[in-house]
């Protein structure tokens, strides 16, 4: 063989290889996707387990509890090679995993720990702070960023704008101080109409489903966009018989643009408008922090779930049928073995889960230690996913998946995991920089600097990040921005005496 075959065979290997390590098996993706559940939707899906699968059942109090998990979870681990994560990217595929199915049935989820808590608390952004943080990233004057604050303000739970033009610019003038033309709202406005959810600051139906086909593009497209401006009346109206003759179209062409019509949201606002002064609910924290002397200890918050066995009617019905050999009961056979077989995958799924929170929870909070004892936020120092990896033994995409919806209850407040990742941490000097300073550290300056300025003239986010760039935070004016609106300070004109 020469040398170049020598070179393709290897690069075949090497191929097959790389194919092999991507694969993930089914147990692997049950213990992925259960990692994403919030304790509710945990049990939720502990209880259609139970339900799916007559193998599965719900165990006695004296039956014995779950072993203790190991601390060293390095083994089991579970990388990502499915999606990508928000937080995170994928690290290695090539890790064993536990599948060590052989004792699960005698494994139980849960542990005797007091009742779930659950804690009524305000459990997401609002339909006005999704839109305000886009209008944050725009390249927008002071002015404009104030009339777009007053526009989002002005919007219904639809997400609609029900004042007019006019009327904008006149309360504009009388209630906050700032002189605009209706040229200057209208420009404004048709920023906040490119945000998500798409549709979002239109003034009428027309407008609002006009906005959402201007995101799509195609044939039936463009036709539901002729529908929209010549035959509008008769869209709202649903005279849908008469559009193919007044547009020259077939039956089929006006059928396939409605239908396109019909898949548009005509309240883009009403999937998070239910949250805007409504956003107290029931959360089931995942963690509660607990002491043992001096340490914060925490513990995971699943007094409701069930514990879990695989059933032994089962088990002796598969024994009896196991003995004999007739077609219908091998086949019966069969399909008890799958059912017993499920059943101890998702235990082990169950314990799996269970310690791999447990390890990531406490590599948090050996990091953020001093959080944890003082509730202090400047206490808290930066952390990003590679930290926690490096303190837990677990893969980044892992730690997202744990971290990306769960809550952890302490006796300062209860905190998404998400608090005390890298929205603390913030890179300056541009893309190219490894440097990261503390954001608390930013606001902290930002604060200092506009508590301390002139009040008749007072300073614009332009000299306040020209400021910070002198102290050695390289923030840009959009920043500043946002980081005066995140410790709800108005703009300059607004801070004027």
């Amino acid at each position: 063989m020469n040398m170049a075959n020598l070179d393709n065979v290897q690069a075949e290997q090497q191929q097959e290889l790389l194919t092999q390590q991507q694969r993930l098996s089914a147990q692997q993706m049950l213990v992925v996707s259960l990692l994403q559940l919030s304790t509710q939707e945990m049990e939720d899906r502990v209880r259609t387990e139970i339900l799916e699968n007559p193998a599965l059942e719900e165990g006695s109090d004296d039956e014995s509890p779950i072993d203790d998990v190991a601390d060293d979870s390095g083994d089991d681990d579970i990388t990502d090679e499915l999606e990508g994560d928000s937080m995170g990217t994928t690290a290695d595929t090539d890790m064993e995993f536990d599948d060590d199915n052989d004792n699960s049935s005698d494994y139980q989820t849960g542990r005797e720990t007091s009742p779930r808590e659950e804690i009524p608390i305000d459990a997401g952004i609002s339909f006005f702070d999704l839109l305000k943080e886009q209008l944050g990233e725009q390249p927008l004057t002071d002015q404009q960023q104030a009339i777009g604050l007053f526009l989002i303000g002005s919007l219904d739970d639809d997400g609609w704008l029900r004042k007019s033009i006019h009327e904008i610019v006149e309360v504009l003038a009388f209630k906050a101080d700032i002189d605009t033309t209706a040229d200057e709202v209208e420009g404004v406005l048709h920023v906040i109409q490119q945000f998500d959810p798409a549709g979002v600051g239109a003034r009428n139906l027309q407008e609002c489903l006009l906005l959402q086909l201007d995101r799509k593009d195609g044939q039936q497209v463009a036709m539901a966009r002729r529908i929209l401006t010549e035959c509008f009346d008769d869209f709202a109206a649903k005279r849908w018989d008469r559009i193919p003759e007044v547009l020259g179209i077939s039956k089929e062409e006006a059928d396939a643009a409605l239908a396109e019509l019909t898949r548009l949201n005509p309240h883009p606002g009403s999937s998070l408008s239910e949250m805007v002064g409504k956003g107290m609910q029931q959360l089931v924290p995942d963690f509660v922090m607990d002491s043992e002397g001096d340490e914060a200890v925490p513990v995971l918050n699943n007094g409701g779930l069930p514990t879990l066995r695989v059933s032994s009617e089962f088990r002796e019905m598969l024994a009896a049928q196991s003995k004999n050999g007739t077609p219908a009961q091998r086949e019966a056979a069969r399909f008890l073995q799958q059912k017993i077989d499920s059943a101890q995958g998702f235990i082990q799924a169950v314990r799996q889960r269970e310690q791999t929170l447990n390890a990531v929870m406490r590599a948090i909070v050996k990091i953020q230690k001093d959080f944890f004892q003082t509730g202090d936020e400047e206490a808290l120092k930066p952390m990003i996913l590679q930290d926690v990896e490096a303190a837990s033994g677990y893969d980044i995409s892992t730690i997202s998946r744990v971290s990306n919806t769960k809550y952890i209850q302490t006796r300062f407040g209860i905190f998404p995991l998400k608090y005390f990742f890298s929205n603390k941490r913030v890179k300056v000097g541009g893309e190219d920089s490894e440097t990261y300073i503390n954001l608390n550290d930013v606001l902290k300056e930002l604060k200092t600097l506009i508590d301390g300025e002139d009040k008749s003239n007072p300073l614009t986010d332009d000299k306040l990040a020209a400021l910070l760039n002198e102290k050695g935070f390289n923030v840009a004016r959009r920043t500043v921005a946002k980081y005066r609106e995140a410790l709800s300070i108005p703009i300059a004109k607004m801070r004027r005496r």
